[in-house]
C-alpha cells in the first residue's frame, strides 16, 4: 500500500515539474513576443515618419515646379502653402485640419492595421503642430513652426 502511495507521489511530482515547465515555456514565449511586437510598432512608426517627409518633399517640389503658388491643385486635392513651400494643414474651409494634413502626407493613415486613436491640433496663429498616437504606445508629430517642417516619431514607454 506503501508502494502504490509512492508511486502517486512520483507521478503527482511529474506532472507539477511539466506543468511547471510549460508555464515557464509559455511566459518566456509571452515575453519574447512583447519585445517583437514593441520592435515591429517602433520600425512601423519611423517607416511613416519617413513616407510624411517624403511626400512634404514632394509636394513641396511641385510647388516649385508650378511656380510658387499660394496654392495649388494635385490630382483631386487643392494644397495651401507656406511662402516657403510646406504644405499647411489648413482645410478647404479655411480651417486648421490635422486629419487633413496626415491624409495629405500619409493618405494610409494606419499603422499596423490602426487608426491614430487621438488626434491633438496644437496650432496656433500660424504655427502648425498636431500629434498622432497611435495604440502602440507612440505618436508622430508633425509640425510646420517658423517654416521649418518636420515630422518625428515618438515613443512611450
Amino acid at each position: 500500500m506503501q508502494l502504490k502511495a509512492s508511486g502517486d507521489n512520483v507521478q503527482k511530482s511529474r506532472l507539477v515539474i511539466w506543468l511547471l515547465l510549460l508555464t515557464f515555456l509559455v511566459m518566456s514565449f509571452l515575453f519574447a513576443w512583447q519585445a517583437v511586437e514593441q520592435q515591429a510598432s517602433k520600425s512601423a512608426l519611423q517607416l511613416a515618419n519617413q513616407r510624411i517627409n517624403e511626400r512634404a518633399s514632394y509636394y513641396k517640389q511641385q510647388w516649385l515646379l508650378a511656380k510658387q503658388p499660394t496654392s495649388l491643385k494635385i490630382g483631386s486635392q487643392r494644397l495651401n502653402y507656406t511662402n516657403t513651400g510646406w504644405v499647411t494643414p489648413v482645410n478647404h474651409q479655411s480651417q486648421v485640419d490635422c486629419q487633413h494634413w496626415l491624409e495629405l502626407l500619409y493618405p494610409e493613415t494606419e499603422l499596423l492595421g490602426s487608426q491614430p486613436l487621438e488626434i491633438t491640433n496644437e496650432s496656433i496663429v500660424g504655427h502648425y503642430r498636431c500629434l498622432y498616437h497611435y495604440n502602440h504606445n507612440g505618436f508622430i508629430a508633425i509640425s510646420l513652426i517658423d517654416n521649418h517642417f518636420s515630422a518625428k516619431v515618438g515613443l512611450l514607454i
